[in-house]
Parts: C-alpha cells; sequence; structure tokens
C-alpha cells in the first residue's frame, strides 16, 4: 500500500507542476506578446482650465498583432508639444487583445510654467504636433522589463 501512496503523490505532483508550468508559460507569452505592440498617440484634449495647471486626456491606441492577449503591467511616458518637453504621466495595468486595439484614455496635469514655450511655438506656428515618448513595462518573476515607444501626432 505505500508504494501505491508514493505513486499517487508522484503523480499528484507532476499534474501540479505541469499545470504550474502551462500558466506560467501562457502568463510570460501574454506578457512577451507585448514587445509586438505598437503604440500611437491619436488624440490629446484638455478637459480643464485651471489658474495654474490645465487637465489634459491623452489617447493613445495599443495594437497587438499578436494571437495572445498582451499584458501591460505598467508605462512612464513623457509628453511634448512641438518638441518641447510637457511633462510625465503613468498608464495603469491595461490588457489588450489578440490582433485587436485597445484604446487608453489617460489624465495628464499641464503645469502652466512649462507650457508657455509651447504656447509661443503655437501662437507662432498656428499648429501643434504632440509626441510621447515612453516605456511600456511587463513584470516577469525575474524582474520588470521595458520596452521603448515613442509615437508624434
Amino acid at each position: 500500500m505505500a508504494l501505491s501512496n508514493k505513486k499517487a503523490i508522484i503523480v499528484l505532483v507532476s499534474v501540479v507542476l505541469t499545470a504550474l508550468a502551462l500558466v506560467g508559460g501562457y502568463e510570460l507569452a501574454r506578457r512577451d506578446a507585448l514587445k509586438s505592440c505598437e503604440v500611437s498617440l491619436a488624440d490629446v484634449r484638455v478637459v480643464s482650465i485651471g489658474l495654474s495647471s490645465a487637465s489634459l486626456e491623452l489617447e493613445l491606441r495599443v495594437y497587438n498583432p499578436t494571437s495572445f492577449a498582451a499584458v501591460l503591467d505598467r508605462a512612464d511616458y513623457s509628453l511634448y508639444a512641438n518638441g518641447i518637453y510637457l511633462g510625465d504621466g503613468k498608464i495603469s495595468k491595461q490588457e489588450i487583445p489578440p490582433g485587436g486595439t485597445r484604446t487608453i484614455k489617460t489624465p495628464f496635469s499641464l503645469s502652466y510654467s512649462g507650457a508657455l514655450d509651447a504656447l509661443w511655438s503655437y501662437l507662432k506656428t498656428e499648429e501643434v504636433t504632440w509626441r510621447v515618448n515612453g516605456t511600456a513595462c511587463y513584470e516577469t518573476p525575474l524582474g520588470s522589463f521595458g520596452i521603448p515607444f515613442n509615437h508624434a501626432a
């Protein structure tokens, strides 16, 4: 009987380890799919204007060409208007569907002290070229990995 119990334990441990490996491999593939994603800046909107700052909303589109859902654990980015740095923002965890696009709307606080040069640039050219660059991050048991992105609109 003792031998039979040992076999049962070995089979149970094998099944559990196999299940963990499959789940771990699937999760790793979902995070690895982020490397193939394409990030674009779709829109920048003014939400409100205050005395010392303005609230903007950035709309980013992330296209995932892979057959796995991609997991974005977080992203850190910088926003520029006509090449002038306006500040930094963050995006929290998102999932991008396989073969699909996810639209991500994220708030951005624009300090007027950093926006004066951009406003002057707009008044001279009557155009604004927005640019966002940053790092999309995914977490693994080995640590955090970053994938840079840069897009102008």
